[in-house]
């Protein structure tokens, strides 16, 4: 018998809140997991349970170190809930408020580790049949951005991933889904996703964690996106140097100029070797504890603190048929306090919350001594992403996308582009009865008309003879 001992509330959201709790199994096995009960409810209760379960299927398939591991789908009290692995850590965005920037080497390794999570992701094939899943992320951003106690990464918040599979349950059609300041700026134009798009949420993660600036909304003209982007990459070359050229290359308009997550984890890999300060394990461990004490404490909604619930053995839901299609969206999943929004994704806790144990960081190749060095990047070659090459499109005013209503599984808010107009079904044909009644009336009404017509002529005649 499965048993979990809930011990405290870690975030709460308007669809649902997490817990640690510890798991029992038979044999005296236990372990640290987090829970997150889902309390959906409105309108958009249903599509956001859907979202939820189809995150947790595709976290299923992701085994990666680098990415946020689900490990059940269960009911409690006649509620859905996920069971995910139990992480102590504070995502990029807290940690960089409350504490400043990482340290040069610190950043580029986190950016390492992001990318080699993003190549893993995008190259995945379900293990079942071997078949791509085709995932895209589409919301890399800092408060996606985990990092551990120990000095370990954390990919969270597949919400809005696109993705292939069966079971899927949600359909987003020609939504566009995100957090708008960090979407790439091809995908508002042309709505054309690729792992591309991926790679620039990156980089904007590491400029804003390096300044401690926000990048700002997504220009529509190429001309303004270029300049802007000079003037970001001047500041962040005068904080970060090594850092700069890889960042800017991640920020480039052509998604086929950016680089493949390979390929950005083998260059922020190398910038890491020749930059100063503490590695990214010495700077988490002297940091995060700090900022972990100081988290606000949850509130227990639900009221499962010090309760043991008994776990069923069924699946939560059936396995749906598989509803492919090329933008698919499941729910959010992240470990962070999540402003006003729908509901908090799965395993988020407040910002600066720990949620699961921290792994170890890979081991960087051995730092040089002497002066920190400049590297030099080389040109990439074409990326392999199946994003189309990006029209110049109309002029378009300077003024700021606004958003619209926001995603169930977003933190923040996204933009929506119309939808699909609905297919126009075969029209009815009335009963034979009704249409041969229609067709009498019409006749009897037109040989009134004519009667009323002759008789006027004959009087007319009538008149004019007299």
């Amino acid at each position: 018998m499965r048993q979990l001992t809930f011990k405290r509330a870690i975030g709460a959201g308007a669809f649902g809140t997490v817990y640690q709790a510890d798991l029992r199994t038979g044999r005296g096995f236990r372990r640290q997991v987090a829970v997150k009960v889902i309390q959906a409810h409105g309108p958009n209760g249903d599509m956001f349970l859907s979202r939820i379960r189809d995150e947790a299927r595709l976290l299923g398939l992701l085994q990666d170190d680098a990415i946020l591991k689900v490990l059940d789908m269960v009911r409690i009290d006649g509620r859905d809930a996920v069971v995910m692995e139990y992480i102590e850590g504070v995502d990029l965005d807290s940690i960089a408020k409350a504490s400043g920037a990482p340290s040069p080497q610190a950043l580029a390794e986190l950016g390492a580790l992001v990318a080699g999570a993003l190549s893993r992701a995008h190259t995945a094939c379900n293990p079942a049949d071997g078949k791509p899943l085709g995932v895209i992320h589409r919301d890399v951003k800092p408060a996606n951005i985990m990092i551990t106690r120990n000095g370990g990464a954390r990919l969270l918040d597949f919400g809005v991933a696109r993705a292939k599979f069966e079971a899927r349950e949600s359909y987003t059609g020609q939504l566009v889904l995100g957090t708008l300041n960090y979407m790439a700026p091809e995908y508002i134009v042309t709505n054309q996703l690729s792992p591309a798009a991926d790679l620039y949420g990156l980089g904007l993660s590491l400029y804003e964690a390096a300044t401690g600036q926000v990048f700002g909304q997504p220009k529509m003209r190429q001309d303004s996106h270029n300049k802007r982007l000079a003037e970001r990459m001047a500041q962040l070359s005068e904080l970060m140097p090594a850092l700069a050229p890889a960042v800017e290359r991640m920020l480039a308009w052509d998604p086929e100029q950016r680089p493949t997550g390979a390929q950005a984890e083998h260059l922020l890999w190398e910038i890491s070797v020749g930059s100063r300060g503490p590695s990214l394990r010495q700077w988490a461990t002297q940091t995060i504890p700090a900022v972990l004490a100081s988290r606000p404490v949850a509130t227990d909604r639900l009221g499962l603190v010090g309760r043991t619930v008994a776990l069923a053995n069924e699946a939560v839901v059936p396995q749906a048929e598989a509803q492919l299609d090329a933008e698919p969206g499941p729910s959010s999943g992240t470990h962070a306090d999540p402003p006003p929004d729908p509901g908090l994704p799965l395993g988020t806790a407040p910002k600066g919350s720990p949620l699961t144990r921290g792994t170890t960081a890979p081991q960087p190749p051995t730092r040089p001594e002497g002066p920190p060095q400049s590297v030099t990047i080389p040109p990439l070659p074409a990326h392999s992403g199946p994003a189309a090459a990006p029209q110049t499109p109309p002029a378009i005013p300077s003024q700021p996308v606004p958003p619209v209503a926001p995603s169930v599984s977003s933190i923040t808010t996204p933009t929506m582009a119309p939808p699909p107009r609905p297919a126009t079904g075969p029209r009815k044909t009335a009963p034979r009865s009704a249409l041969m009644q229609d067709i009498a009336r019409g006749l009897l009404l037109g040989g009134i008309i004519g009667m009323v017509l002759l008789i006027g002529v004959v009087i007319v005649l009538v008149i004019v003879r007299l």
